[in-house]
Order: structure tokens, then C-alpha cells, then sequence
């Protein structure tokens, strides 16, 4: 297939030879999984690998780390639902299932993940189908996650919206309206909302919402004001409001999600280093 976008046929016979020479050396090679030495080694990475009905085959170490687990024997064959709340667990399940439904890759997509103080933020995964030995079949699915805030700057096309996502971040920015910052992004209100949908699978509108959830979620961790103080802090209209969307994005309420971070941090001190 690579021959037909080659210029002439003296380059297809190099890459022939390179094919070739690729082959002969992974055939001498021992198991494959020698690489995930590698893995371990890269810092603020963070690789996995899942069966077909998305349980945790392989996690490198600095994942099961993040994770709060005690070792690997904790992570393999568990379901993302065991460190996540359920309807966060359920997007990653989405997500899974469309790479191996449709063996397409998902590229940078931007998405929320346990950061270095175990409060959902904002993360870059990368998703791609695994095939059987003679790859007829996808038996389950691979992908990498990085900070968002990892680099200087983003991967296109969230690096399109990035300085809104972060205007969105501040006091001020929590507060503007979609028209003011499709204004500010120099858009109108419908190529933001497009933009947003690309790179988070959800509107601008969403974003916010889930945005101060999160901030929200950061207070619940680590401070002890009451939910009533955080929904006001947040600027929810009232503490029912708060919860009910709390719950809907969380899988939990405020005061659940509160313990849940709580005994997992009790868990993770008692880790051997």
C-alpha cells in the first residue's frame, strides 16, 4: 500500500529492503513486551492497554501510580469503573468501543483524568485498535494520556481554542457568556461551539459547567467548607442545583465524592515508595 504514494520504483525498492530488515530483526527479538520497561521510564506518561471488554491488561508504572493503586496485581482485569466515577468510567468505555468497533484511532482527545493531586483536570489521550497475530481481528485496544498543561502548547486543533479554555479557568473568564467568548476568540457563537465539540465532545455551554464541577470537585478534596459554601463559591445558583449536576457529571454526590477522595488517600499513604 506504501508503494503508490512513492515517486518512482527505486524508492519502493528501498523500502522494500527497510520492510524486510524490520521484519528479520523483531523476528530475533524476545517478547515484545521488553518495551514496557521504556514506558516506565517517561515521565508524566501514562500508557494502558485493554481486552475487548475494556479491563486493564498492562498499565505502566507511573499510571498505576496515578491511580491510587497499591501495585499492578490491583489494576490488571479491573474495569475503569473500580478508580473512576461511573459516568466518567462510561465515556471511557464510549471511547474504547468506537476504536474497536470501527478499528479507527481517537487522536488527542482532550478529556478528564486523575492529575498529580488525584483531582479530575484536563488530559490529552490518544486511543488505537490492537489486532490478533495474522490481524484479522481487533482483540482490544492500546492509548497513551498526557497533562494537557505537559506542553507549551496543545495539540491542533485543541491548540485552536486553547487561550479561551484558559480565560475559562479565571474568575473572570467562569463568568462570560458564549457570545463574549466567541467574541473574544474572534468566532461567532456556532464556530465555537464546533471547536469545543471537536476536541472536548461537548459545547461550550458543557465545558463551563464541567469546568467549575471540577474546580468544585478540587474543594470538596481539600478544604472542609460545606457543599451549601462550594455551590455559592462555584456560582451555582443553590446547593440542589450543584448536586444534581455534581451527580450527573460525577456518577456521585458532593459529599460521596468527597470520602471516595478521602479513603483513596488513606490507601495511597499506606504504599510502600
Amino acid at each position: 500500500m506504501v508503494e503508490k504514494y512513492l515517486p518512482d520504483s527505486s524508492s519502493s525498492l528501498v523500502i522494500t529492503m527497510h520492510t524486510e530488515f524490520q521484519q528479520q530483526f523483531f523476528a530475533e527479538m524476545g517478547p515484545r513486551h521488553q518495551f514496557q520497561f521504556l514506558y516506565d521510564a517517561i515521565p508524566d506518561v501514562f500508557f494502558f492497554t485493554k481486552d475487548r471488554d475494556s479491563r486493564m491488561v498492562w498499565a505502566n508504572r507511573q499510571l498505576i501510580k496515578r491511580l491510587g493503586a497499591r501495585s499492578e496485581e490491583d489494576v490488571i482485569g479491573a474495569y475503569d469503573s473500580k478508580f473512576f466515577p461511573m459516568e466518567i468510567a462510561k465515556k471511557y468505555r464510549a471511547d474504547d468501543c468506537f476504536v474497536m468497533e470501527t478499528s479507527q484511532p481517537i487522536n488527542n482527545r482532550v478529556e478528564v483524568f486523575y492529575n498529580e493531586t488525584k483531582i479530575l483536570d484536563w488530559h490529552i489521550t490518544s486511543k488505537i485498535p490492537l489486532f490478533n497475530a495474522d490481524g484479522s481481528e481487533v482483540i482490544g485496544v492500546a492509548g497513551v494520556m498526557r497533562s494537557y498543561k505537559a506542553g507549551k502548547r496543545w495539540a491542533a486543533p485543541a491548540s485552536e481554542i486553547e487561550e479561551i479554555v484558559e480565560y475559562m479557568r479565571t474568575p473572570e473568564g467562569s463568568l462570560a457568556t458564549v457570545e463574549e467568548l466567541a467574541q473574544r476568540a474572534h468566532l461567532s457563537s456556532r464556530q465555537l461551539n464546533r471547536k469545543f465539540q471537536a476536541v472536548f465532545g461537548m459545547s461550550v455551554r458543557d465545558f463551563k459547567i464541567r469546568t467549575r464541577l471540577n474546580s468544585a470537585a478540587d474543594d470538596l478534596t481539600k478544604t472542609d467548607l460545606s457543599v451549601c459554601q462550594i455551590a455559592v463559591d462555584h456560582d451555582f445558583s443553590d446547593q440542589s442545583t450543584f448536586s444534581r449536576l455534581f451527580r450527573k457529571h460525577m456518577g456521585m454526590t458532593p459529599l460521596e465524592y468527597r470520602r471516595s477522595y478521602r479513603n483513596q488517600m488513606v490507601v495511597a499513604q499506606d504504599q510502600p515508595e
